[in-house]
This record gives C-alpha cells, sequence and structure tokens, in this order.
C-alpha cells in the first residue's frame, strides 16, 4: 500500500513555509504544528514504527531532498502535550506519567525541551498502543496464551517493524501484558483478556514451552534430513561410474537411519505435548468447577424458607378464591336483562318456523291493497327499487308484517301457482314492439286476479300505504 501525502505536499507555496524554521520559539503557529504532529504520526502508523528518531524523521519527511528545518521544535510540542516521550521515559510507572502530564504546563516555562542527539529515539505513543492493541486482540483471538520467543517474534512482526521489536517486548512486559521465561528468554505467556495482569508462568507452562521448543527444532531436522535423502538418492542416479553410486547409496541409508530416529523422537514429544495441554485443560476446567461449587453453595436455599413461600402461596390463592365467588354470587340482573330475555325468545321461536316459511324474504314489492285499480300498477317496480321510499325510518315499523300474515300470504301465494291467469295484454306502439321484441326481457309476472285480493283480511285493508312481500317461486 502506498502512503498517501496530505494535499499540501503539492503545493510548493505551502512547502516553503512549512518546512521553514520558527520564526520564534515563544509563539508556534498551530496550522505548521498540526501539519508536522500529524504527518509525524502518519508515518509512524504507516511504517509499523512508533520508536523513532530525528534523522529518521528527516530523511522520511524530506521534501524534495530538503529536510524540515521545525522539527525540533514540533517534538518539544509533542512532548509537552504526552503525545511523544522519550525512550528512556516510555517504563515510568502511570502516576508519575499522569503527574508529568499536570506538571508539564508548569515547568515548560523555565525547563526547555534538549534532544541529546540526532539519534536519540522517540516513542509515538498513538501509535505504540495501536500495535499492542491489534498485537494482543490476535493473541485473545487464537486462544493460546503460551508461547516459544521464537512463536511470538513471527507473531509480533506482523503488527510491528523489526527494529522496534525489542522495544515493543520491554513496553508489553512493563504493562504486564506479558510474562517472559529463561536467560536468555525462551518462553512468552500473554494474560488472558479477562485479566489485569498476567498469570505466573507454573511447571506445566515450562514444560509445554520446553515440548514445543523440542518440536520445533525436531521438526527442522526431519526436513533437513528429509531433504538430504532426496538430494542422495538423485545424485546416486546421476553417477558416472558404479563406485560413485554405491557410495551415494551407502551416505542415503544412514541418513535415513538418523530420519528414522528423529520421527519417532518428533512422534514422542507430540504425543508427551498433547498429554500436557490436556493436563492444563483439565486444570482449568477443574478450577471452573471450584468456583462455580463456592457459588452454588452461597446463594442456597433452605427447605424451611421455599416451605413457608409455598404456604403462602397458597393462603393467597385461598384468598382470591374467595374473592372470585363472593364477587360472583351478587346478583346483578336487572330490568333491561329481562326484557333481553323475552327479546331472545321471540328470535328464537321465528328461527323455529318451517323453512318453506323462511323463503319469504323480500324480492319484490307487490301492491296488494285496495288502491290497486289495475294490472300496469302491480307490474310497477319503481316503488321497489326507490331505496328512500323503501328504507324509510319513520313507517318502515308500521310495515312490518307479523306471522299470522305472513300465513294468509303464504296460502294466496300458492293459489296463484296453481291457478293460470290470461297474459297480460300490454298496450305499445308497433315501433315499441319491434324494440321490445329485438331486446331480451325476463318474462313478465301477472297480475293477481281481484277476487285474491278481495281475501285479504280487514286488518290488511285498515292499513294504509301496507307492502305486502311474495315470493314468486321461479
Amino acid at each position: 500500500m502506498v502512503f498517501k501525502w496530505p494535499s499540501e505536499w503539492r503545493d510548493s507555496d505551502a512547502m516553503s513555509y512549512f518546512i521553514s524554521d520558527f520564526a520564534s520559539t515563544a509563539v508556534r503557529p498551530s496550522r505548521k504544528l498540526n501539519f508536522w504532529s500529524n504527518l509525524i504520526c502518519a508515518v509512524c502508523q504507516y511504517r509499523k514504527s512508533p520508536f523513532v528518531s530525528i534523522s529518521e524523521l528527516k530523511r522520511c519527511l524530506a521534501w524534495r531532498g530538503v529536510a524540515p528545518q521545525c522539527l525540533e521544535g514540533v517534538l518539544e510540542e509533542m512532548h509537552n502535550q504526552k503525545t511523544v516521550l522519550k525512550l528512556e521515559k516510555l517504563t515510568e510507572t502511570w502516576s508519575q506519567w499522569g503527574l508529568g502530564v499536570l506538571v508539564a504546563p508548569l515547568t515548560s516555562v523555565w525547563r526547555r525541551f534538549v534532544i541529546d542527539t540526532s539519534e536519540q529515539k522517540f516513542v509515538v505513543i498513538s501509535v505504540l498502543e495501536e500495535c499492542r492493541s491489534n498485537l494482543m486482540s490476535s493473541v485473545h483471538y487464537n486462544d493460546n496464551l503460551l508461547f516459544t520467543i521464537q512463536e511470538w517474534n513471527e507473531l509480533a512482526l506482523t503488527f510491528i517493524h523489526p527494529n522496534n521489536l525489542e522495544n515493543l517486548n520491554t513496553y508489553l512486559v512493563f504493562r504486564c501484558d506479558i510474562a517472559v521465561y529463561g536467560d536468555p528468554v525462551s518462553l512468552v505467556k500473554v494474560k488472558a483478556a479477562n485479566k489485569k495482569t498476567v498469570s505466573d508462568i507454573s511447571q506445566i507452562d515450562i514444560a509445554i514451552g520446553k515440548a514445543k521448543m523440542t518440536k520445533s527444532i525436531l521438526s527442522t531436522q526431519v526436513k533437513e534430513l528429509s531433504t538430504k535423502v532426496n538430494e542422495l538418492l538423485s545424485a546416486a542416479r546421476k553417477a558416472k561410474n558404479k563406485n560413485e553410486a554405491l557410495s551415494h547409496l551407502r551416505r542415503k541409508k544412514l541418513y535415513e537411519r538418523s530420519l528414522l530416529k528423529r520421527e519417532g523422537a518428533l512422534n514422542n514429544t507430540e504425543s508427551l505435548l498433547l498429554q500436557l495441554q490436556e493436563s492444563q485443560h483439565n486444570k482449568t476446567v477443574l478450577s471452573t468447577l471450584k468456583v462455580g461449587a463456592e457459588a452454588l453453595k452461597q446463594n442456597k436455599v433452605s427447605l424451611s424458607e421455599v416451605d413457608d413461600i409455598m404456604d403462602q402461596l397458597d393462603e393467597y390463592k385461598s384468598y382470591e378464591d374467595d374473592l372470585n365467588s363472593a364477587m360472583t354470587s351478587l346478583d346483578t340482573t336487572t330490568d333491561s336483562d329481562i326484557g333481553l330475555s323475552e327479546e331472545l325468545a321471540s328470535l328464537l321461536a321465528e328461527d323455529s318456523e318451517p323453512p318453506a316459511k323462511k323463503q319469504l324474504q323480500t324480492r319484490e314489492v307487490i301492491d296488494l291493497t285496495e288502491d290497486t285499480p289495475d294490472n300496469s300498477s302491480f307490474h310497477d317496480n319503481s316503488s321497489f327499487h326507490d331505496n328512500s321510499s323503501f328504507h324509510d325510518n319513520s313507517s318502515f315499523h308500521d310495515n312490518v308484517l307479523t306471522s299470522e300474515e305472513l300465513e294468509e300470504l303464504y296460502s294466496i301465494q300458492q293459489e296463484l301457482e296453481n291457478a293460470p291467469a290470461p297474459p297480460v295484454q300490454l298496450d305499445r306502439s308497433q315501433a315499441a314492439r319491434e324494440e321490445f321484441d329485438d331486446v331480451e326481457h325476463p318474462v313478465e309476472r301477472e297480475a293477481p286476479p281481484k277476487e285474491m285480493t278481495a281475501r285479504l283480511s280487514p286488518e290488511l285493508r285498515r292499513k294504509p300505504g301496507r307492502k305486502l312481500v311474495g315470493i314468486l317461486l321461479e
């Protein structure tokens, strides 16, 4: 990935101002300070190198071959703000560091920041913390807390420059993130994710570390011997005479014997390593079970407390049952309920009528009163389709038929169906008849005979405007 320089890097006028030294040490423009401080952090992050010197910064930040003249002043301001520290100050305790943050603004008036040499190392705190965070996250993700020094260095080099590896390990030991064993260091143990400090290295950890180192050495030897055997076999095939070929084969036999021994030792070491790791895992599980047992012992509930709680629940339940029975025993019957009961009885009586009587639903409205003068008014259905007159709420209840009236209408309907009547003569002009014949029309119903109308009861005759409903079966 190519480093992305700021936009001012391509502006000659802006860079002429930025690479120049500060005109006064008392007042330093914030624009120039922010530009170089942000650029120093970005370059160190890109190079994975939080430990830098003045000479390295001048080489990295040279613009068109010209080194910035204000780097000492920028580092001084960053040092006062505790974003940059001298390497020898890195291992100060956190209390001393916090005290320095408070005292620095007061002492900076008379104590000038001094750079001993151009090779003096400085630490960019933000970049160092980012490298540390990435490395610890990778370890916790793999859930492996014990490493040989070779394994640890290979993992750490993915997050930091090789020149800064030793300083990073020193910082991690100071922060109690790792513990080292051996002189020289041969084993590294990382603290767990939920712990504040790393646990001590136990005898099992030491045994596992030695087994890992032995396994690594034997694996390397097996690879080398396998390569040597293949080379000797190839040389024997290419030999120019028999004696040279036999010499290569004798050496191949020797390497094969050594290879078999190394492979056997490697298998035994791997078996021992698995047993040690299983033992450590069992120890961790046992420790977890002990902690869980102690927690259960502290949170146990006595049997007498459970009995008391159950008795209280039974008492409350009986009280609720008595309360519900008392509330349901109240007489809530009122006059309105009695009226509703009578209405329900009448509805049930209507539902129990014969199905033929229930078919007397409203399909057509036939005016069978004495006011019907002729058949033409009998076939006038305009009053039936007129929703305003049919659904008039003021006269609707006066036109409701009783069961006796329905019986009478039903008998008249039966006689109308059985007794044929002469067809109705319609008075139409010749043009109207031709037009009428061309269009399909439903069969016109016959008018009821006047003698059928005369058979209506006097009660029906005395009801003015009564609309009697009859169903003509199709």
